[in-house]
Formats: C-alpha cells, structure tokens, sequence
C-alpha cells in the first residue's frame, strides 16, 4: 500500500533532525479503508493492481458488509424517462434528505425487486422485429456499477423476474418466468435461472423444472410483483392453479425446488381487493404479510400482520393493530402503501406518488404511536410513483471478471 505518515529522528551525526517516511501497517489501512464511503471505495480500486485486489478481496468485502448492514439505509426507486433513478437516505438518524445515485437503464417499475446485499434487479424491455427483448440488470446503486445479464431467451412479453441470495453458498440467483394463458387459467412458463459468479467470462440461463402450476400476483396499488428473500428462499404472492388459491409461492435458492404456503383459514383476505393491497415483509427474520383493515368508508381503520411460524405446518399468528386518532387525518389525505417493517418491528407505510410533500410514516405497535418522517431531495420528480425499500445495505463486491459489465462513476 502507498500510504506513509512522518516521523521525526534525531541523526547520529551533527545534523539537527531529518524527516524520513514509514509506510502505515497493512492492518491500519484496512481499517481505516473499512470507513470511508462504498462509491470512494469502487475509485480507489483504479488506484494499483495491488489496492484492486485488495479492495476486491472476499475478506474485505464481507467485513465492509458487515459494518455496512449494522446501519441500513434507506433506498428510494423512481421511473422518468426510460431509466430508474435511485436515491439513498439514513433511516438513522431520522432521515431528512435523499441524495441521488446514477440511474440505470431499468424501464419496467413493476419488476423491480427488493435490495438483496446491496444489489438490485430489474428489467429492460424493448420491442424490435422479433418479437420483445427483455434483459435483466443486475444494479449497485451505492457505486455506480451495473451488469446487463443475458436476454431472457422467450419471446413472451409478460417477463418476471425475482431475485435471491443463497447464505450456504454465497450465490445470488436471477430467477425469471413468463405468463402463459393456453386453454385454462393462467399459468408460469419459461422457468429460467441465472447464477451470478464472478470467475466466469460468460453467464447465462438454464431451464428448470415448476411442478407446481401457478402465477405471480401482482399489488394492486403499486402494479409490482411482490417477492421477498430471506434467509435464502424467495417468497411471492401467487395464485396457486390446482387449487385456484391466493396463497404464497416459495422458492429454494440452493436446491432451486418451488412449493408453497397455505394462507390462513381465517381473516387472512384472499378477496381481490384486500389479498392484493397487502405486502410480505420480513418481520425480525420471519417471512410475514400486512394487510390492512377497512370501515365503511374504505379508510383504514387497522393494521393486520400474519407472522409465519411453520411453514411446513403453515402456521400463522395474527396481530392486529387498530390505527390512533391521528391516523385518520393522514389516511384521508393520501393513498398510503405499505413498505415493510424494521428490525424493531416498526410498521412503515408511505405515499406511493411524489407530492409536495413525501414522507414515511413509521407506526410503533408497542407504544401505540405514529411519526412523520419528511423526505427532502426528490422534488424534481413530483407526480411520478416511488418505491420505497428500507434496509438497503451497501456493498462493495463487483462482478469484475464477468465480461460484460461497466462501471459507471
């Protein structure tokens, strides 16, 4: 590393002192490297072959995860113009303004899949003479760095795709399907996945077997496909064919094995309106779904959050929260969504269009209270639709040994 500091000596000879230079302990400027932000990081990786490989290697790259993800980030997703843009924001303190990242060239907001490790995915589309081409983009919007994947070999326009990271192996896998309507109901077709590693030139899609016939159900108020990974299985609001059920699509990472859960026999909504405002969320590490409650005049009234205890078992438990006085005054005035709940069980809810005012409502089950949280920065996209992620964890890993990636700085 060329890095020194000064150090001051007395001469052995009649000189008064000379100034010589010591380089830091390699130990010291891992450290001190460990601190600095993730987009300085991905610049001084240019630096020498040495800082690259260092920079790059898996024992700095974990340990700035793991500081990176004991203080999680808010990360913000809206589409103009043909790209996404992405903005960050610190959940703590309160947050108060979003700074912008780099946008990508991500053109289909409904496919645009939660955080895993820093990294997201989404979709490009576009229409030429056979047919539409959809290709997938892998996005690291704390540095800048972005990997087109192979276009997904069908000519369907109704791609999806999910998104998912294996603790055992330490892969990440794209998984994508399509719809298909063919004499009956509706039905996923195509089931492709891609494993990111980065010691190869090329990537690319392999067929796999779904013997459970069903399809991804979309939100019906934010228009995505919602899905959620935890602890190495992806979860997704599905409609199970066989059966005809709004229930919960599953699937293995590692031994890439679809199933599913049952919902709950009771109170867990499987009506169009209410099954498809609801959201799966990951609760202190357990897959569970908010669902709202609703009074006459369609305004929520309460909060409801299923917990799965079993899977194998599909066990439930139930929670329901009904809202404050406040809460009211804040559900008349904007069509709120909801974005999932913190590590302290915190419920959070948010506009899903930027107004004048955009803000996060965190909602406290214990304490029975609701605060406002204003966010400033994204003003010059007023009327377009935000997502919003919480626990968005930085990461530096880069995929630099695949050919086809770029950086953006």
């Amino acid at each position: 590393m060329i890095m020194t500091r000064s150090k001051t000596r007395a001469c052995s000879n009649s000189r008064n002192q000379v100034e010589r230079s010591e380089p830091l302990p390699f130990d010291l400027v891992i450290e001190i490297l460990l601190r600095l932000p993730v987009k300085s990081i991905a610049r001084f990786r240019i630096v020498s072959k040495l800082w690259e490989s260092t920079l790059a290697s898996p024992n700095f790259t974990e340990s700035f995860f793991t500081i990176s993800s004991s203080r999680p980030n808010l990360l913000f997703t809206c589409l103009k113009d043909g790209e996404t843009f992405f903005f960050s924001s610190s959940s703590s303190p309160p947050p108060i303004a979003a700074k912008i990242h780099k946008s990508f060239p991500i053109n289909c907001p409904s496919n645009i899949f939660r955080p895993v490790r820093g990294l997201v995915c989404g979709l490009n589309q576009r229409t030429s003479k056979g047919g539409t081409v959809t290709v997938p983009w892998i996005c690291n919007p704390s540095t800048g760095q972005s990997l087109a994947l192979p276009r997904v070999k069908t000519r369907r326009k109704g791609v999806i795709s999910f998104f998912g990271y294996d603790p055992m192996d330490k892969h990440f896998k794209v998984l994508c399907m399509t719809l298909s309507y063919i004499g009956g109901p509706y039905t996923s077709q195509d089931h492709q996945v891609l494993t990111l590693e980065t010691g190869k030139k090329r990537l690319s899609w392999r067929k796999i077997k779904c013997e459970m016939p069903h399809y991804p159900a979309s939100v019906e108020q934010t228009k995505r496909y919602d899905g959620i990974c935890i602890n190495g299985v992806l979860y997704y609001l599905a409609c199970i064919t066989h059966g005809y059920f709004h229930d919960i699509a599953c699937f293995d990472i590692r031994s890439e094995k679809f199933y599913y859960i049952k919902r709950a026999d009771h109170g867990m909504d499987i009506t169009l309106g209410a099954w498809f405002q609801s959201t799966l969320v990951n609760y202190k590490g357990k897959l569970a779904k908010l669902q709202p409650g609703f009074s006459s005049n369609v305004i929520y009234t309460s909060l409801q959050l299923w917990v799965l205890e079993d899977a194998e078992k599909h066990q439930w438990s139930s929670y329901i929260y009904v809202m404050p006085p406040p809460w009211r005054n804040i559900s008349e005035e904007n069509k709120l969504c909801f974005v999932g709940t913190t590590r302290s069980g915190e419920i959070v809810l948010s506009p899903n269009t930027i107004g004048d005012f955009f803000y996060l409502a965190y909602y406290k089950p214990e304490r029975d209270t609701i605060s406002i949280v204003g966010i400033k920065g994204m003003e010059a996209f007023k009327s377009h639709r935000v997502y919003t992620f919480l626990d968005h964890e930085e990461d530096v890993k880069l995929f630099s040994s695949v050919s086809n990636h770029r950086f953006v700085t």
